[in-house]
């Protein structure tokens, strides 16, 4: 995370607070800018603040404030500063005590608005999931892969993980309907595609999206972790965001082609791959949001997120275990029955 600018604009009175919150948490430099204004005295107060302090900073200006009306406060990123601003080696305690991933507040904004269902979230998964399509019936792996470049299941993923953190139920709403809906999109292009293209039902890419093991889980926990780690770290999640397409999209897609061919059993299998799936994704960026230390500023809002992120975690790591059983429980009874000497016919 870079260094940023945070900027607070308050009435007159609360300029005092606001430089002594800031004086407290170590800004690199700071000034104010007091204006006269019809109604009363207005101050601007503006930090150049390091990254490892900026979520502390944010939190104490948010609580000085408090029942204070009329204020706002306003991040702005920073290209460069000249000259460095080089870090004092002697707080290194005190820095890893303030330490946090990139700050709540930008991850909330980045993260709400990949979870919103627009237009132009379901104009891409149309055109994911017709890419997808061809390259399912064609055993094109490339094309696959092009499929998921453009497939944009990650935002609602993290959304709901990220609104389960922090007990948000309408960014958690916001995100399940998106992901719902991008659903319901693929599966029913994919039928249509069914009557369309020329399907062959063992076509080795489309076979494999119709049933589940313990290696995809590992792919769709491996994704989820690397997405919410990206993220909270200022990373790019874009490279991450193919990896959550490639264990959502073709499950998704292999299910509305098995519909439109009639063939309800391999059907089964890709709805609940995609089911497991889901689960992965968002247990392990939860787990990872969790880790990194996401969680609301008010005492009563983390209680209320806690409580949000324990009923997630049971249930879907409770979904992971019945289908990990089940995969085992599978492979031990085919591993048996290959091994076991059969009876000669009388």
């Amino acid at each position: 995370m870079a260094l940023r600018v945070i900027e607070i604009v308050a009435p007159g009175e609360r300029g005092a607070t606001i430089r002594k919150v800031f004086a407290e948490h170590r800004p690199i430099e700071s000034w104010a800018v007091a204006e006269q204004e019809e109604g009363g005295r207005r101050v601007v107060v503006r930090a150049l603040v390091d990254p490892d302090y900026q979520q502390s900073t944010l939190d104490a200006l948010q609580d000085a404030l408090s029942g204070t009306e009329g204020w706002h406060i306003v991040l702005q990123p920073v290209d460069a500063v000249i000259p460095k601003a080089d870090p004092d080696e002697n707080d290194r305690a005190a820095r890893e005590a303030h330490r946090r991933a990139t700050t709540r507040e930008v991850l909330y904004g980045q993260i709400e608005r990949g979870a919103r269902l627009t237009n132009d979230y379901l104009l891409f998964v149309a055109l994911s999931t017709v890419v997808a399509a061809a390259a399912l019936v064609t055993n094109n792996v490339a094309v696959l892969i092009g499929a998921m470049v453009i497939a944009p299941f990650l935002g609602p993923n993290l959304g709901f993980a990220f609104g389960a953190a922090l007990g948000d139920r309408t960014l958690m709403g916001e995100a399940a309907k998106s992901l719902a809906a991008g659903f319901a999109v693929a599966v029913g292009l994919s039928i249509l595609a069914a009557a369309i293209l020329p399907l062959d039902l063992e076509a080795k890419e489309l076979l494999d999206r119709t049933f589940i093991g313990l290696d995809g889980m590992a792919v769709a926990l491996a994704s989820g972790a690397c997405a919410a780690l990206a993220l909270t770290s200022g990373a790019s999640a874009s490279l991450v965001g193919v990896m959550v397409a490639v264990a959502l999209l073709p499950p998704a897609v292999a299910f509305g082609m098995m519909l439109g061919a009639g063939d309800w059993r391999a059907a089964l299998g890709a709805a609940e791959l995609f089911g497991v799936n889901v689960a992965s994704v968002n247990l392990s960026a939860l787990a990872v949001f969790r880790y990194r230390g996401v969680e609301p500023r008010e005492w009563l809002r983390k209680f209320e997120a806690r409580q949000s992120r324990r009923r997630a975690f049971a249930v879907f790591g409770g979904l992971l275990a019945l289908f990990a059983l089940a995969v085992v429980f599978a492979d031990l009874t085919t591993f048996f029955d290959a091994t076991t000497p059969q009876s000669p016919d009388r």
